[in-house]
């Protein structure tokens, strides 16, 4: 027995065509939103980026504050007077201050000098401005030294190391929960050894501004 076949009705075509044409249209409209957000991401301001675009504002934040960090600093070198060898460099952990032995201490003493309290109280003002962890390294050359007041450099090292930390917390208003010290002694020379003006340069306290995420 043959059966009928059953013919879409009118009513029923018509809308299973208006169920695609919106769907077509859903995604036309989902493209154009996509794309109008990308250009949002790359053209506006930082300011004006949304909380979903965390990591572009952590990358521009990131290179914005390396750059400010670095032109402070690097116009606390043109003033540092007496202190001619100061010096910033890059390294992959983070921004490095180096301050020499001369014109910033004694020898074989860890206060600082007048002219080295006048340029740290610089420093921290631009230190304060940045929230990454700062740690403060103090080095000797490979000179043994036997003092009243230190038996080693290790002693010595470390001594110069808490001198700077406890500067920057006293008189420069850095949060002391941003600060570390470490005393190497000669055992991380920038240079061998070999000459005087070799040992005067690996005599020094540098201060790592740390990435925000080094150790």
């Amino acid at each position: 027995m043959s059966t009928a076949r059953r013919m879409p009705s009118p009513s029923r075509t018509s809308r299973d065509r208006w169920l695609v044409a919106y769907a077509d249209m859903l995604t036309l409209l989902f493209a154009v939103f996509a794309s109008l957000y990308a250009a949002r991401i790359d053209f506006l301001p930082p300011a004006s980026v949304g909380a979903g675009d965390g990591v572009l504002i952590s990358t521009l934040a990131a290179a914005s504050s390396d750059d400010a960090l670095w032109n402070g600093l690097q116009q606390v070198i043109s003033r540092s007077g007496p202190l001619r060898e100061l010096e910033v460099r890059r390294e992959s952990r983070g921004l490095v201050i180096s301050m020499p032995e001369a014109g910033s201490f004694a020898a074989g003493r860890a206060e600082l000098s007048p002219d080295a309290q006048r340029v740290m109280r610089d420093v921290a003002a631009v230190l304060r401005a940045s929230p990454n962890p700062i740690r403060v390294e103090g080095h000797t050359d490979d000179v043994p030294i036997h003092n009243a007041t230190f038996g080693s450099n290790w002693e010595l090292s470390t001594a110069r190391a808490t001198e700077v930390l406890q500067f920057l917390v006293e008189q420069g208003s850095v949060p002391a929960n941003r600060l570390s010290a470490a005393g190497y002694g000669e055992f991380r020379p920038l240079t061998p050894n070999t000459t005087p003006a070799a040992r005067a340069k690996n005599r020094r306290v540098d201060l790592i501004i740390l990435n925000r995420t080094g150790r």
